[in-house]
């Protein structure tokens, strides 16, 4: 092949970067004016899980294909617009992809890392539009009311639902899978430890230890000979998920393998098997050391190595690591902000106000917040009551745009008997 044969086959089998938009009202105009759907990412800079996906979904020639035709619109939730979106598209979690037609109809959404083949997948079937099948549209409209926290209008979509077509899709696993995963929202004790026992019976999927995790509040008030029963299952269930799809490599590895390894270790921790925590805790850390990546090539790689250097309890490597990621990644918050709250936790709170105020010189919107309520603490504990207080009191005032953050700050004004402005 010469040189202008074979340029023309890379030519011809790459795709021009896509062009994200950062601008509601410009990304609404263009799809508007084109009658292309807008595909909404909505993310933030803490959001370790947007990372894998911007480096193993959103920057490949498969979703620069698939992508054509659509306009893209990112959107930070740490800033005003980007909040009140995610209000507005009821997002529950980040990262999370929202496609909507051109009068701003919602024709469905994804959460979460996922592959990418199972992201696309996703993507063009919502752009071929509703399912033939009326049991697949059932499914389909059913997980999307899941993905957006619609469990009130899920309810009353399968109470709506012809008893014949209701029969039919509870002889489907994904159906039961689905509807199992809405009781244990809505339940408590017994009956969320009853669908939280059918999905460890039905579920192999990554989205297991989402489950696990959150039905643990749920169930928590069981008494205990139940609540083991149910641990054990939850192990069990886990146990097979992480040598099935956590402890290997990718591309088998779900794209969130942090999430599954974290509930097995609670599990164990809940258990009293601490040796089995430590060993699952070392594997985790093997296999992220085990692909050779130096720090600052892989942020999702980096803050998984983070998150298992805290999980094993390894102060010194812990610290030592916060110091290459502050390094490493200089133009945001994040790594300073991590750092101030982990040495708080330690109780060195004159390290975590250093921290906290290199992360607070970075921070914005929402998450200058959260920076403020990590700086106050510190402030607090050092005995600088005055000075936390009138922090707290600017931000409070400042803040108003992010509620959840200013709610935070006043809970901790609150303790130190203090008013908001």
């Amino acid at each position: 092949m010469n040189l202008l044969c074979a340029a023309l086959v890379l030519a011809s089998s790459s795709w021009a970067a896509p062009v994200w938009l950062e601008s509601h009202s410009q990304a609404q105009a263009a799809a508007q004016g084109s009658g292309q759907p807008l595909l909404i990412e909505f993310q933030a800079p803490w959001c370790y899980s947007c990372y894998y996906m911007a480096a193993n979904v959103l920057s490949k020639d498969a979703f620069a294909a698939a992508a054509r035709g659509l306009v893209l619109l990112k959107e930070d939730v740490d800033k005003e617009e980007g909040g009140e979106l995610k209000a507005r598209y009821s997002v529950t979690a980040l990262p999370s992809f929202v496609l909507v037609d051109p009068k701003g109809e919602v024709l469905g959404r994804i959460a979460g890392e996922q592959t990418e083949a199972d992201f696309l997948a996703r993507l063009k079937g919502f752009l071929k539009g509703a399912a033939a099948d009326p049991l697949d549209e059932a499914a389909a409209r059913l997980e999307q009311r899941l993905a957006a926290g619609q469990t009130q209008e899920a309810a009353r979509d399968i109470s709506r639902l012809p008893a014949p077509r209701l029969k039919s899709l509870r002889g489907r696993q994904d159906w039961r899978v689905l509807e199992a995963r809405l009781g244990l929202s809505q339940g408590q004790g017994r009956q969320a430890a009853a669908e939280l026992k059918t999905l460890l019976d039905l579920d192999d999927s990554c989205a297991l230890a989402y489950d696990v995790m959150d039905g643990e509040k749920a169930v928590a008030s069981l008494p205990a000979p139940q609540r083991k029963s149910l641990l054990e299952a939850e192990q069990a269930a886990l146990e097979k998920l992480s040598e099935k799809r956590l402890l290997v490599p990718r591309p088998q590895r779900c794209a969130d393998f942090r999430s599954g390894v974290e509930a097995l270790a609670d599990v164990y921790d809940k258990l009293g098997l601490k040796p089995r925590r430590a060993e699952l805790v070392r594997r985790a850390s093997a296999q992220l050391e085990g692909m050779g990546l130096k720090t600052g090539e892989d942020r999702n790689h980096d803050d998984d190595r983070r998150f298992f250097l805290e999980l094993a309890g390894d102060g010194a490597a812990v610290r030592a690591f916060y110091g290459e990621l502050v390094a490493a990644y200089p133009s945001d918050y994040v790594y300073a902000y991590r750092y101030a709250r982990y040495l708080l936790d330690k109780k060195d709170a004159a390290g975590a106000l250093r921290s906290a105020e290199s992360a607070d010189r970075l921070a914005y919107g929402a998450n200058r917040l959260s920076v403020t309520k990590v700086r106050s603490a510190a402030l607090i504990a050092l005995g600088r009551q005055e000075e936390a207080v009138a922090l707290l009191k600017r931000d409070i005032k400042a803040g108003q745009a992010f509620p959840q953050g200013v709610r935070a700050l006043q809970e901790l004004l609150d303790t130190l008997g203090a008013k908001a402005p």
